[in-house]
């Protein structure tokens, strides 16, 4: 047997962990309760909302895998997620075409995440610190661009708009292509090189640089790749809007990293699910959703999140812990 066959068999038992298992049920045991504590929480348009939130949110907890994968951790994607939107808005109402205001949006999310890993590398910062500082930066720039209003003066009749930002069928296109970026991105963490060489520079960044991996490059390549999908999610909701809020995506980075870690990504780094950040967001929007429908404040969602957060954490290091010690 190859190494690459054995490659192979390792993912399929990561896809297979208990762990993405219990999350999975976790959901689903929540969205029943809710569903028969409720009126209208098994409602169509109920579950159209609920997979729309949690779009937004999903396809940056697809990136956030991978910067967690690497021991790295990026605070700026909400921030990231605002720039762009405000930028592509910005083109839009100054009658550039459509399509040169998406590439121009998901340009400036890769030039963001460029920004934050180049000050890292360059100053020997960890990116906890150098995306805490850059949060307020990209979202300071999204304000002077806007001057604090949305732009909303463009044409809203093209495909963006009448496709992109609404259904395809019954279903919200958000959802559709936060189900094909998870297919994509699953197939990337878990069967190619690129993945694998990931979840090792986590793993032990020493080892992987003793065999020839650079640690910079692959650095490089998943903050350009984070900052892609946070601006991706913010042009969708310029779509979706069909117009740019100037307080947009800011304060979703701690929803898009709890995603990741109750998905099953481990804060330590080596490790990671893209199947279950799929699943944690749909989680936090199951349970922003159901305190609304419950009629609790909106406010306690930032509390009932927090806790959730807690619980993934604990559970990850009691569960590493419980591996070392067998």
């Amino acid at each position: 047997m190859d190494q690459k066959d054995t490659r192979f068999q390792s993912t399929g038992k990561r896809i297979g962990r208990v762990q993405e298992l219990g999350v999975g049920l976790a959901l689903l045991v929540l969205y029943l309760v809710l569903g028969f504590s409720t009126d209208h929480f098994f409602g169509y348009n109920n579950i159209i909302s609920i997979l729309r939130q949690a779009s937004f949110m999903g396809i940056m907890s697809l990136g956030m895998v991978l910067v967690l994968s690497m021991r790295d951790v990026d605070l700026s994607v909400g921030s990231i997620y605002n720039f762009a939107g405000i930028f592509t808005a910005f083109l839009l109402t100054n009658k550039f075409p459509v399509w040169i205001a998406v590439l121009g949006g998901l340009a400036l999310g890769v030039l963001c995440g460029l920004f934050n890993i180049g000050l890292s590398l360059a100053f020997r910062i960890p990116t906890i610190i150098i995306t805490l500082g850059s949060l307020s930066v990209f979202k300071g720039l999204g304000l002077v661009l806007c001057q604090g209003r949305p732009f909303y003066e463009f044409s809203k009749d093209g495909f963006f708009f009448t496709v992109i930002g609404v259904n395809i069928g019954r279903w919200p296109t958000t959802a559709i292509i936060l189900l094909v970026l998870t297919f994509v991105f699953f197939i990337i963490y878990g069967f190619t090189v690129f993945g694998t060489r990931v979840r090792a520079i986590g793993a032990n960044p020493e080892a992987a640089r003793f065999t020839g991996i650079n640690i910079k490059n692959y650095r490089i390549y998943v903050f350009m790749i984070m900052g892609a999908l946070a601006a991706l999610s913010g042009i969708l909701e310029v779509a979706f809007l069909q117009s740019s809020n100037p307080s947009m995506g800011v304060g979703t980075e701690l929803n898009v990293i709890a995603a990741a870690i109750i998905g099953g990504t481990s804060l330590a780094g080596g490790s990671g699910s893209i199947l279950g950040a799929l699943i944690g967001a749909l989680i936090i929007a199951v349970i922003k959703n159901g305190i609304v429908q419950l009629g609790v404040p909106t406010y306690w969602s930032s509390t009932v999140t927090g806790f959730v957060i807690i619980a993934a954490v604990a559970i990850d290091y009691l569960f590493k812990r419980a591996k070392t010690t067998t």
